[in-house]
């Protein structure tokens, strides 16, 4: 049983780090349901999964990246991830209880709140270029997906959306943005934890992360697809999640 558990949460942190619905947020629910594993080394592990998937998918880009580190979108991102990182510096500092899920039903329904507003109220534009207050913004929005239920991918591309990148543009800066974000994450709680592997079922990280690996690639691809089409699908069923969170244990 506890494969099949692995199984399904893999599954759930590929599909939902890149679907604007929030990894965080699913996962949460997941331990409130005890179906995830409380081992810090098995999300460091999914971590790594979904980082793999990025960086295979948009490989082009990020060896631009690296090629131009101080050039080009690459500032751009170290700016936006510099105002990440101080909100949520804020968050674990002064509001620590809030990263626990104790706002998870409102997280969600703020997700699917900018979405319907990046949707209805952002016009399509293809002439605005990445900037610094895109980027600003951008980054600050991220800082604020800390909170279980926002979602991190959806927050970015509402963001990058208001400031008048086009759908595509914004999808894909918001992916590019989550490589530094989730590198950050691993080395934070590797630290924290010694990057201890200590009763951790070494079967069953393998199968959480090949999973999450295989849908964390399906889950971009099908993003930077969907892009086109917009984010309207993802707005009732972020508000219903969150509804529905307020009625679980």
């Amino acid at each position: 049983m506890k494969y099949w558990k692995a199984l399904l949460v893999g599954l759930v942190q590929g599909v939902t780090e890149f679907l604007p619905v929030s990894s965080s947020g699913h996962l949460t629910i997941l331990s409130k349901l005890s179906v995830m594993p409380t081992s810090l080394f098995y999300n460091l592990s999914l971590h790594l999964a979904t980082l793999l998937a990025v960086i295979i998918v948009m490989r082009r880009e990020i060896g631009e990246l690296l090629r131009h580190p101080i050039k080009g979108d690459a500032k751009y991102i170290l700016l936006s991830s510099l105002f990440t990182v101080g909100i949520a510096l804020v968050f674990k500092e002064f509001f620590p209880d809030l990263l626990t899920g104790s706002l998870l039903g409102f997280g969600f329904i703020l997700t699917s709140v900018l979405l319907f507003a990046s949707e209805k109220l952002c016009r399509e534009s293809v002439g605005r270029m990445l900037d610094g207050k895109v980027s600003i913004l951008t980054g600050i929005f991220q800082g604020i997906a800390v909170l279980p239920g926002v979602s991190r991918s959806g927050s970015t591309i509402a963001a990058a959306r208001y400031m008048g990148l086009s759908r595509e543009r914004a999808a894909r800066f918001s992916f590019l943005l989550s490589v530094p974000v989730i590198i950050g994450g691993f080395l934070v709680e590797g630290i924290e934890s010694g990057f201890s592997a200590a009763g951790a079922d070494v079967t069953e990280i393998v199968v959480a992360s090949t999973a999450a690996f295989l849908s964390g690639l399906f889950a971009i691809r099908f993003m930077l697809g969907k892009m086109k089409k917009g984010l309207m699908p993802f707005v009732p069923y972020t508000f219903l999640v969150g509804v529905l969170c307020y009625f679980l244990p």
